[in-house]
């Protein structure tokens, strides 16, 4: 799946991970919100062919990653908490808007149902800080006994570099559908703890993910279903799968496609 789209949705799901919370040295001050305390946005140093590097600690995030012929090397996230939506009912106006066409449904046949939605301005820039495009995304969240998962749907992009090794790969009518769960560790912005030599080696080789941000080391997994239907890409991610296996996650991209 997208790379850099991979990275926007392990910010949001940090941050909805640490919805409440209020501390600043806690999990809600890492994410791509930052309260609106205007910090400035921080670049990710991370080879291209890598898959992720997500960054907190921002309002706005810009990821890098350099993209043959397009000149695109970043995308500058825009989401903000207040700028979602409770009625289901106003859904198919957001999507119809951003993303038209994008499938979607109230509720999953394990439990978990719609809680809000929201849309993401992402910014596609040069090395200069240039903006060369801009697309919106659509993320719905689904809530069952405290437990949270999100579906996310944008446009392809041409930066898109949408397989991995390492994903699980089953088809569900004739849509190839990867599945992921990816070891995170996230390390102070300031180099004072480093990771190992293996750790730094299997970020190398895109096993797992290192990113800056964080005031101590901590380590998540990243859970994700993904694939592309009709120009749109889709993504169920969380980072708190409460039980969920890797053949719930295939089932609920399976009612997406089939809804």
């Amino acid at each position: 799946m997208d790379e850099m789209k991979m990275e926007r949705e392990m910010q949001t799901m940090l941050h909805q991970c640490a919805e409440g919370l209020e501390a600043p040295d806690k999990l809600k001050a890492r994410i791509d919100f930052a309260l609106k305390n205007s910090v400035k946005p921080s670049k990710v140093r991370r080879p291209f062919t890598k898959r992720l590097a997500a960054v907190a600690l921002v309002a706005a995030v810009a990821v890098t990653g350099a993209v043959a012929g397009s000149g695109v090397t970043g995308w500058y996230s825009n989401t903000w908490l207040d700028q979602n939506w409770k009625d289901f009912s106003q859904t198919a106006e957001y999507v119809q808007e951003h993303v038209p066409g994008a499938k979607y449904v109230e509720s999953f046949s394990n439990g978990y149902t719609f809680d809000k939605g929201y849309e993401n301005t992402v910014d596609k820039r040069d090395d200069s800080g240039n903006t060369l495009g801009s697309f919106t995304e659509v993320m719905l969240n689904y809530e069952k006994n405290g437990a949270k998962v999100t579906l996310g749907a944008e446009p392809v992009q041409e930066e898109g570099q949408y397989t991995s090794p390492y994903d699980t790969v089953r088809t569900v009518g004739d849509i190839e559908v990867h599945y992921r769960a990816m070891k995170n560790i996230t390390l102070p912005p300031d180099g004072s703890i480093q990771p190992t030599e293996e750790e730094q080696a299997a970020f190398e080789r895109g096993e797992i993910n290192i990113a800056y941000g964080s005031s101590a080391r901590e380590e998540h997994t990243f859970y994700s279903v993904s694939w592309i239907e009709n120009g749109i890409s889709y993504s169920i991610y969380t980072m708190d799968p409460c039980g969920l296996t890797e053949d719930d996650f295939f089932q609920m991209a399976q009612e997406i496609i089939e809804s």
